[in-house]
C-alpha cells in the first residue's frame, strides 16, 4: 500500500482551519486512490484468473469482476479471453462413422432403440437361416457413435431382417445407410451383408434374382446369384477394395441405382474399387459389364427393387458376428451425420 506523507501541525499552528481544507481534500483523495490499488490486487481481472468455465467471471480472464480493474459493476469489462463455457455433462463425441447419426425424416431407419428392448416386426420379417437353425438376430447393449442399443446378428449360415414394402417406392436411385461392427475379419471366403431381390417375390429361401453386397478374400464386394462377376474382380482387383478391423463402427452408405451404376462410401469416403459407372475399368467392373453381355448383363439386370434384406448369408465365408445400428433407406443421400 502506498502511504500519505506525514503532517507536521507544529509548523503550521499560525496558519487558520480554512486553509488547510484544500490540502486535506487533496490527502483524503489519494488516500482513496491508494485504497483502491490495494483492492485490485486482490478482486480484479488480473491475467493468472481462472479459465476452466470461467468460475462466473468476465473481463481476461478474471475470477470475478468484469471490466479492466473495476468492481463488479464497473464498465468496459469484456468475456474473458481464457475461459470458456463449461460442458453440459460432458463431452458429447461422435464416434466412427458419422456425426450423431439417427433416423429423423427418412422413409425407413431403424436405431434399435425402443423402449421395448425387441425387434420392430412391423419393419422387419427376419429371414430364418437355411441350414443350422441356431442363427438370432437379437437387440444388444452396443450401440455406434454412443446410442444404447444395436442389432447384433448372429449367423452360422444364414439370418436377414427383411422389409418389402419401402424400397420399390423410392425411385430410380436407392441409398442405404447403416453402421455396422464386425467381431472379426471379413472371410476369405464369400458371404453376402446387404441383399435385394427384383420385385418378382422371393420365398424366404430363394437365392434367386440377387444383388449382393458382401465380402469375399477378406474385402467388400459386390455379386450376383447368376454369374461369377464381382465388382471388384475377385483376385485382382481386391486391393481397390478395404477390409475391417474387427470390434469397430463404420458408416456405409451404398447408392444402387436401377440402370446398373453402384457405389459405396465408408466412413465418407468412396472406395473406388466398389464403383460401377458403365465405365468398364480393369479388375473393378470391367467383368460385370461385359458379362453375359447378349442375355443377361449384369449391369442391366436390376431396373427394380422388391425388397431390403441385411444380416448375413454364408456361401463358403462362415459365421459371423456382426452389429447393426441406424439401418435406413432413402431416395436421396442420406449421409452418416442424418
Amino acid at each position: 500500500m502506498r502511504h500519505a506523507p506525514s503532517f507536521d501541525h507544529s509548523r503550521h499552528r499560525h496558519r487558520s482551519s480554512h486553509l488547510d481544507l484544500p490540502l486535506l481534500t487533496a490527502l483524503a483523495g489519494f488516500l482513496s486512490v491508494a485504497a483502491c490499488t490495494t483492492a485490485q490486487s486482490h478482486t480484479g481481472d488480473g491475467s493468472g484468473g481462472s479459465t476452466s468455465g470461467g468460475d462466473g467471471g468476465n473481463g481476461s480472464g478474471g475470477a470475478t469482476g468484469t471490466g479492466s480493474g473495476g468492481s463488479s459493476s464497473g464498465s468496459g469489462g469484456s468475456p474473458g479471453s481464457g475461459g470458456h463455457v463449461a460442458d453440459a455433462g460432458g463431452d458429447t463425441h461422435a464416434g466412427t462413422g458419422g456425426a450423431t447419426g439417427g433416423c429423423a425424416g427418412l422413409p425407413l431407419c431403424d436405431d434399435f432403440e425402443a423402449a421395448s428392448g425387441t425387434l420392430n416386426t412391423a419393419l422387419w420379417t427376419p429371414i430364418p437361416n437355411m441350414l443350422s437353425g441356431t442363427a438370432s438376430a437379437t437387440i444388444d447393449s452396443i450401440g455406434a457413435h454412443g446410442s444404447g442399443h444395436s442389432l447384433k446378428v448372429n449367423s452360422p449360415d444364414r439370418v436377414y431382417l427383411r422389409n418389402s414394402s419401402v424400397i420399390g417406392t423410392l425411385g430410380s436411385v436407392v441409398h442405404v445407410r447403416f453402421y455396422a461392427r464386425f467381431a472379426t475379419a471379413l472371410p476369405m471366403g464369400h458371404g453376402a451383408i446387404i441383399v435385394t431381390h427384383n420385385p418378382a417375390a422371393p420365398d424366404q429361401y430363394s437365392q434367386n434374382n440377387e444383388l449382393r453386397f458382401g465380402s469375399q478374400d477378406a474385402v467388400f464386394h459386390w455379386n450376383t446369384d447368376s454369374d461369377a462377376a464381382n465388382i471388384p474382380t475377385v483376385g485382382p482387383g481386391d486391393s481397390s477394395s478395404v477390409g475391417v478391423t474387427p470390434n469397430t463402427w463404420y458408416c456405409f452408405e451404398l447408392t444402387i441405382n436401377t440402370n446398373g451404376h453402384l457405389n459405396v462410401s465408408i466412413n465418407g469416403n468412396d472406395v473406388a474399387g466398389l464403383t460401377e459407372d458403365g465405365v468398364p475399368t480393369p479388375n473393378i467392373d470391367d467383368a460385370w459389364i461385359n458379362s453375359n453381355q447378349a442375355v443377361n448383363p449384369s449391369l442391366l439386370r436390376y431396373t427394380a427393387f422388391g425388397d431390403f434384406n441385411f444380416g448375413w448369408q454364408s456361401y463358403g465365408g462362415g459365421p459371423m458376428t456382426i452389429w447393426f445400428d441406424d439401418v435406413a433407406l432413402s431416395g436421396a443421400p442420406i449421409g452418416c451425420s442424418n
